[in-house]
């Protein structure tokens, strides 16, 4: 698999939220004598919300830059007829 820059540090990022999890899961054993699982099906669920969340933010930012493209259009347009 061709990984990008970008995707490196974030799947990094996965696999230490996914660990520090499990980490955790021992401590609550340990402390509260409950047995919590974390299987490979959490793991993909922690993606499918990152991906979720990614879509909509993507979203909202381009429709940010959208605004802000036609808002400068108008602005140069204006200045134009000014002169």
């Amino acid at each position: 698999m061709n990984l990008g820059m970008d995707e490196e540090p974030c799947i990094e990022m996965f696999k230490i939220m996914h660990q520090s999890v499990e980490a955790k899961v021992e401590e609550f054993k340990e402390q509260m004598r409950r047995i919590v699982y974390v299987t490979p099906t959490s793991y993909l669920e922690l993606l499918s919300t990152y991906k979720k969340i990614l879509k909509s933010e993507r979203k909202r930012v381009d429709t940010a830059r959208f605004r802000l493209s036609k808002g400068l259009m108008v602005l140069k347009d204006a200045a134009v007829e000014v002169d």
